[in-house]
């Protein structure tokens, strides 16, 4: 994919065009930030030499008052102003951070083919524009903050600038000199942060896995019994000192920048200080110039010094919005809202599937994990796709529910290939038990049905908790399936074994009631007895449907109407149970050496009994 180039300007019409679909007015909100950020400064440089010049030129009390109360109602208003704008921005830019950048964010990474999120690369990717949106101080905020500040103060340089040349050249001279330095000092410092960004974002992303895993109850049994605190706590400290490296060096940047700029502040000061001096000595300037001078020539260094400031924070912002536009612009392969409705019949019979040679890889120039597979599933028939671990069967699994694109041939359902389907729609087809089992911190009710409470259908996930197995221990629980799981939200909440997790998927499959089913390991934490009890309810559950079994454990063959024996990549061996123990190959050895194990397991627990 060519990757797109984010120009700030692009960026700052980017964000600017979000923040005023959600509130049109916050025009005035712009305009207001950079009216009262500049008229509050001009009107603190004008008050000290209003009020010299009503004493020394005027002389009297009465209207040194009169000026007086005028800058300080003005100085009021500006103060006043400025709190209201910002506390009324400031609002609207956290909302247009949370309802739309942070929420489209959010529905990108739900919404994106798996494969655009799942690799280390894309995780990157999705993290570094997650911190875009996920701090008040960062990204978003940090652009809106700080645009309009910016404009104030290249306004403020422009009026002072003209101001300071009423007065000498030599000392806009140096503030410039000044300010050219101090803006490469800057450029280096954002030029290490630039640089020194991703590696950041691995330590923090370290950080929190690590206290994460420290913190999470069920780990701490395995560290204390296998004494993994101390290894833990020297990776934790590893990564804080790597962070204090990194801390450093922004810390020697800046210094060398804060340095850079006393010493010119000095050197402005000096020649300011004589230039104005010898002005009123020789009657060039009168006391009260003297003294708007000194306020200018000290607001002049502020705007230069506010504008590096600012522009520094923009363009750091700018860095995390251009990773957030990349995130949100990287293109989906597979077709969702645009691509082919799915027929009605299809959701009470899923036609004919057929992987037609069909490889893939997970890098262009990586070794090949399917090669050349063809096979169909007839509707109503149910396959077991068996092989070792490692020989591609949870691969095939995902392309079959259209989380990889194939490298080589195409996947047919109904006589169209997958890519030209609505994924949405064709996902509604499957119910699916991955090998790699995930609740969600809610209530067991809600875990089945995938819904909220309010919107399922309490009775039919009390039967698919009954067809499951699990529901007598559901049923012993205070809270019955309103119960939730884990802690994480809800203290009172419960863990499942490994075992009861498995039967809460089956529940899950009984109740979304798809016509094709899809079961990649469904029984990898069951002793045999229990696997054999479940599949007889997996074999109830797939009456009339259509269904892949996948294991590596050969006990879902017998009720399979055919069985692929998968093999380094490749379809090795086909036929059902009887037809693979006649042939004699390399079915037969492996269910020969798993059933003595069964056979031994039993005699085993025969004796122990």
């Amino acid at each position: 994919m060519k990757e797109k180039k984010y120009t700030l300007f692009s960026n700052i019409r980017y964000m600017y065009q979000m923040l005023y679909q959600v509130k049109p007015t916050m025009r005035l909100g712009v305009y207001g930030t950079i009216f009262f950020y500049l008229a509050g400064r001009v009107a603190a440089t004008v008050t000290m030499a209003a009020a010299v010049a009503s004493i020394t030129e005027k002389g009297r009390v009465s209207h040194y008052l009169l000026v007086m109360a005028v800058m300080l109602a003005v100085y009021l208003f500006c103060h006043i102003g400025t709190r209201y704008v910002d506390a009324w921005s400031n609002y609207y830019y956290e909302t247009a951070q949370n309802r739309e950048f942070l929420m489209q964010l959010v529905q990108k990474s739900l919404h994106a083919d798996y494969d655009n999120v799942e690799s280390p690369e894309q995780q990157r990717l999705l993290t570094r524009a997650t911190h875009a949106v996920n701090m008040y101080w960062e990204g978003v905020n940090r652009m809106y903050i700080n645009c309009p500040l910016i404009v104030a103060a290249v306004m403020g340089i422009i009026l002072y600038s003209l101001t300071i040349s009423f007065f000498d050249w030599r000392i806009m001279a140096v503030i410039v000199v000044m300010s050219i330095v101090g803006s490469l000092l800057e450029a280096r410092y954002r030029k290490y942060r630039a640089t020194t960004m991703d590696e950041q974002y691995r330590i923090w992303g370290r950080f929190f896995y690590l206290k994460q895993q420290m913190t999470t109850v069920e780990n701490g049994k395995d560290i204390r019994i296998y004494n993994m605190a101390d290894w833990l706590l020297s990776g934790f400290d590893k990564l804080e000192r790597r962070n204090m490296a990194l801390s450093a060096g922004y810390g020697r940047r800046r210094y060398t920048a804060d340095v850079s700029d006393a010493l010119f502040v000095a050197a402005r000061d000096l020649l300011a200080y004589g230039i104005l001096t010898a002005g009123v000595l020789n009657g060039s300037f009168s006391i009260a110039e003297f003294t708007l001078g000194l306020g200018v020539v000290t607001g002049l260094a502020e705007w230069f010094g506010n504008i590096r400031f600012h522009i520094g924070f923009l363009l750091e912002g700018n860095l995390m919005i251009c990773e957030y536009r990349k995130m949100m612009d990287y293109p989906n392969r597979f077709l969702r809202e645009e691509g082919m409705p799915i027929p009605a019949a299809w959701y009470r019979q899923i036609p004919e599937i057929t992987f037609e040679n069909v490889s893939f890889r997970y890098e262009e120039d990586g070794e090949e994990i399917l090669k050349d597979i063809s096979f169909s599933i007839r509707p109503g028939e149910r396959i077991a796709l068996v092989g070792s671990n490692g020989a591609g069967k949870t691969t095939l699994v995902k392309l079959l529910c259209g989380f990889y694109h194939p490298t080589g041939g195409r996947i047919l359902i109904g006589g169209h290939s997958i890519e030209e389907l609505n994924l949405n729609e064709y996902h509604v087809l499957l119910a699916v038990i991955f090998q790699d089992i995930n609740s969600v911190p809610i209530s067991i009710a809600s875990n089945v049905s995938g819904c909220v409470e309010e919107d399922t259908d309490m009775e039919k996930v009390r039967f698919c908790l009954r067809r499951a197995g699990l529901w007598k221990d559901v049923e012993a629980l205070e809270k019955k399936e309103l119960t939730n799981l884990t802690q994480s939200f809800d203290p009172d909440g419960i863990q499942l074994s490994g075992g009861m997790m498995q039967k809460l998927m089956l529940a899950r499959c009984l109740y979304k009631d798809a016509p094709m089913l899809v079961l990649d390991e469904p029984t990898a934490a069951l002793d045999p007895i229990a696997e054999s009890n479940m599949y007889e309810e997996y074999k109830a559950a797939t009456q009339g449907k259509s269904a892949l079994f996948i294991s590596h454990r050969l006990a879902s063959t017998k009720f399979c109407d055919r069985i692929l024996f998968l093999e380094g990549g490749r379809i090795a061996e086909t036929g059902t149970h009887d037809e693979l123990l006649q042939k004699n190959g390399k079915y037969a050895e492996v269910f020969t050496v798993q059933s003595q194990y069964y056979k031994e397991g039993e005699s085993e627990n025969h004796e122990e009994g």
